[in-house]
């Protein structure tokens, strides 16, 4: 760290602490509490762990990696300030998490006198500046308008209600507020974060974190997306997600979903990482289960992500064979590192005399007992409520496109053929009747999309990019769709892998189209078909 750089760290801690005695606007003062306690020391702790040396990430990835360290920062902290005897105080926070800053900040300049810092970081991003900066300024603007624009527009309901409750009742003293909750800890401890150290909670504060988180997810996925494939099919997936209604609504809220997306997207893209590049292998391994920690820490949901993080180990440790003892040693320091903060809430929870109830609940009245299920018309119907017809439609038309195009290009022409004939059957059918597969009290319209899903992960040389969304796709699908009675809005978690291939399939039709009529045309229909989305697929009510 420069001498410059150390100056604007140690100014930037001054100047959002005073910020917090003083009588400014009440965002103003939220948006201070949350540089204390998290955005700075989040900076930091990345910089410490993987921002020095030629395996440094670049300065967009470390942007996202700083937002998310800071969230897993605030939820841990407040968990341990919430573990203590009586009310959490402004001083107690503000002693708790300066602490760190300084302790982090310490790190990161004993670190930095035995790294060489010399030549720019291992993996860069290479693509043109002036139509990436056009695609980050679309995304800016469109994902902030419609998660920042008024966002005090309503009082709190239902169960963001509950949590602005909860919060409350932490600020009163009661001990074992957290154990009665029957998820995790995260969407209480932000508000109580900010009520603490601001003295207020109104709607438009409470929220302004999650809408932060769901901005950053934002860019995470085009990030994901650029690495796994190239920038087009980032940012049309970022697109989708920036336009979606699961996702503008989850930023307008005070509940977790917004922070299991962004935890969930850069696990995946710092296992990635690892894969492309094999180095400081401790740092990222460590961020990355602190990220999956983070996301459970929020809701249990957070656990899905295990599985494309889990093959990507495989994938590493697979490609890194002879040198596995490296790998190995890495993933038990994560693990450990995890494994704390999990256990930091997970464990005094399932000891709580309350956690019967919440089993039960999770159990008899979600999951259910009598498996599989059919929700396709309730979530479709549920989607194209939050979502435009449209947009869904086409969602899951580029969806088969992809499928179709796999079966294709991996196998041989009678079995493609038939593999394709089958999926547009299942299809068709499917949509005309979503229960023609029912037979006495058992329906199985599980089993033909189970088979075809399977047939494209199993692909033979289907790349690894490709194969960890479907993966990731395909299992949280079926379980959510087939495998859970009430999914509701937690449908949201196979969205994520689904919008990703959505980008992937529309960047290689831009670029066969480019390859046909030349960058021009492509260039001003993609432009087109970008204003046409924002018109027919925005939701801006």
């Amino acid at each position: 760290m420069t001498k410059r750089t150390l100056l604007a760290t140690v100014a930037v801690a001054l100047i959002a602490n005073g910020a917090l005695f003083l009588p400014l606007p009440h965002l103003a003062t939220a948006l201070a509490a949350l540089i204390v306690t998290g955005f700075l020391p989040g900076a930091l702790l990345v910089h410490a762990v993987v921002g020095q040396g030629p395996s440094r990430p670049d300065w967009m990835e470390r942007v996202l990696y700083s937002g998310a360290a800071g969230f897993a920062l605030m939820v841990l902290g407040m968990l341990l300030i919430a573990y203590q005897p009586g009310a959490p105080t402004k001083g107690t926070v503000l002693l708790l998490f300066n602490a760190i800053t300084g302790v982090l900040l310490g790190w990161v300049l004993w670190r930095g006198r035995r790294v060489d810092m010399a030549g720019p970081s291992a993996w860069r991003f290479d693509a043109g500046p002036r139509w990436i900066m056009a695609g980050a300024l679309t995304l800016l603007i469109v994902g902030s308008v419609v998660r920042f624009g008024n966002l005090g527009y309503a009082d709190f309901q239902g169960d963001e209600a509950r949590a602005a409750l909860r919060s409350a009742a932490i600020l009163q003293g009661y001990e074992d507020v957290l154990m009665l909750h029957k998820k995790g800890p995260t969407e209480i401890l932000l508000p109580t974060l900010l009520y603490t150290l601001t003295g207020h909670l109104t709607e438009a504060t409470a929220r302004l974190p999650f809408a932060i988180a769901n901005l950053l997810g934002l860019f995470a996925v085009w990030i994901l997306g650029w690495r796994l494939f190239n920038p087009m099919a980032g940012w049309i997936a970022a697109l989708f997600f920036a336009l979606d209604g699961y996702f503008i609504g989850f930023s307008r809220i005070v509940q977790y979903q917004s922070v299991v997306f962004l935890m969930s997207i850069l696990v995946v893209l710092l296992l990635y990482r690892t894969i492309r590049q094999p180095r400081a292998l401790v740092g990222y391994l460590t961020l990355a289960a602190l990220f999956l920690a983070t996301g459970l820490l929020s809701h249990y949901e957070g656990a899905l992500v295990a599985l494309p993080a889990v093959f990507l180990w495989g994938v590493l440790a697979w490609r890194n064979r002879n040198d596995l003892k490296r790998v190995l040693g890495a993933t038990a320091v994560a693990v450990v590192v995890g494994g704390i903060a999990v256990g930091s809430f997970y464990l005094p929870f399932v000891l709580h005399p309350r956690f019967s109830a919440t089993l039960y609940y999770l159990t008899d009245r979600r999951i259910g007992g009598s498996p599989p299920y059919n929700n396709l018309v309730d979530v479709f119907v549920r989607t194209t409520l939050y979502s435009t017809t449209y947009q869904v439609l086409l969602a899951i038309g580029l969806l088969i496109v992809g499928m179709v195009r796999i079966y294709w290009r991996g196998l041989r022409r009678p079995l493609a053929w038939a593999a394709i004939v089958a999926l547009l059957v299942v299809t068709v059918m499917t949509f005309l009747n979503p229960q023609w597969l029912t037979f006495g009290e058992r329906d199985w319209i599980f089993a033909p999309w189970f088979l075809l899903l399977l047939l494209v992960i199993l692909m033979p040389k289907l790349a690894v990019e490709e194969r960890v969304l479907w993966l990731w796709f395909g299992a949280v699908m079926m379980l959510a769709l087939f495998f859970t009675e009430k999914p509701r809005t937690h449908v949201y978690t196979f969205f994520i892998p689904w919008f990703m291939i959505a980008g992937q399939v529309l960047a290689l039709g831009w670029q066969w189209l480019r390859g046909r009529i030349g960058f021009r045309y492509a260039a001003v229909i993609g432009v087109a078909g970008a204003a046409i989305a924002l018109l027919a697929f925005g939701n801006y009510a």
